[in-house]
């Protein structure tokens, strides 16, 4: 009984000092969640507003179809890459606490695939835009089981929209966009909202500052505290390591080849040099796995060590951290 106290006491220490020991992770995260809000909606106002209804449009179209071809290309890289390597073999010996997750009941119920496109409609307008900044629309499903009188039982999956965590940034982005072209449309009368949220977006960006000196301490935590609850590191690498080989590779190629060479064949510049001025977005990426969480660093290090026009940056970098999902797409069709 002493052996078995003792190991429930240093577990229970163990999930103490973890706590601990990510704390420091999570302000930074908590720091850049709470700056996403006014950066996104001021930074589209103010972008929007700095165009003309033309320049708007034609940058617009270009930003959604590179987005687009990008994440076609990573997904096809992706799939290419899964059957070649075949990285399925081996992962079925691993164990969801392997990870430091805990088992679940059930597993979820499948998404369909047409209630997928019209929650991404109904979260393009939402209902209440205050709801909106931490709540978003989702279609989950209800199993009811009908008994016929020939004796067969039948299960029938009926729709049941929820709102779930976490902010409905799609909504929200559109909503700046359109507000930003019709403070324009206003002419003179428009100005002045137009030189709150240019005041607004600027001081904003004075809080990001503040914010990236405590970057490099927040990832140092963050990943410490990561790595520190999986239990067996080991049996995590030997099990899912055709995965993450295959992921790795298809976002060093992705990554470090075909986008490089796109801005290179566009620009004649030296890809490299645009790419080490975004170490510091990078690290925010990989510590904490989010878009969204990125862009404060994204936008900031993109202006000042990058030389970005703050019109195109401040319009396309919030569009671009909600839509253009290349990472994403890559480890899912791998997974897949």
């Amino acid at each position: 009984w002493r052996v078995v106290s003792d190991c429930t006491t240093c577990k229970v220490l163990c999930n103490v000092v973890l706590t601990h020991l990510s704390f420091p992770g999570e302000m930074l995260l908590r720091m850049l969640r709470m700056i996403i809000l006014p950066l996104v909606v001021c930074s589209l106002v103010s972008g929007a507003a700095s165009l003309d209804a033309s320049s708007l449009g034609r940058l617009g179209g270009i930003a959604i179809a590179y987005f687009g071809l990008t994440t076609l290309g990573a997904s096809a890289l992706a799939v290419a890459l899964a059957f070649i390597i075949k990285p399925g073999s081996g992962a079925q010996t691993l164990q969801s606490s392997d990870l430091g997750l805990e088992e679940s009941g059930s597993p979820p119920v499948p998404k369909e695939t047409v209630d997928s496109f019209l929650d991404l409609a109904r979260n393009l307008f939402p209902s209440n835009l205050v709801v909106a900044a931490f709540r978003t629309y989702a279609t989950d499903y209800r199993e009811v089981t009908h008994n016929t009188s020939s004796g067969n039982i039948t299960r029938e999956k009926i729709p049941i929209g929820t709102e779930i965590e976490g902010m409905n940034i799609l909504g929200l982005v559109l909503f700046a966009l359109v507000l930003g072209v019709a403070l324009k449309k206003l002419g003179s009368e428009g100005e002045e909202l137009i030189r709150f949220f240019n005041a607004f977006n600027e001081a904003t960006m004075v809080l990001v500052s503040w914010i990236m000196w405590y970057v490099p301490v927040g990832i140092m935590f963050l990943v410490g505290s990561k790595i520190l609850e999986m239990k067996d590191i080991i049996v995590l690498v030997t099990s899912l390591g055709k995965y993450i080989f295959t992921s790795i590779l298809g976002h060093f190629i992705h990554g470090g080849i075909v986008l490089p060479l796109i801005y290179f064949v566009f620009t004649r510049k030296n890809p490299f040099r645009f790419l080490l001025g975004l170490l510091t977005p990078f690290a925010t990426a990989f510590a904490t796995c989010s878009s969204s969480a990125t862009l404060p660093s994204m936008m900031k290090c993109i202006e000042e060590n990058n030389g970005v026009d703050k019109r195109i940056s401040r319009f396309i970098l919030p569009i671009g951290a909600t839509v253009n999902m290349d990472g994403a797409a890559i480890f899912q069709c791998v997974a897949a």
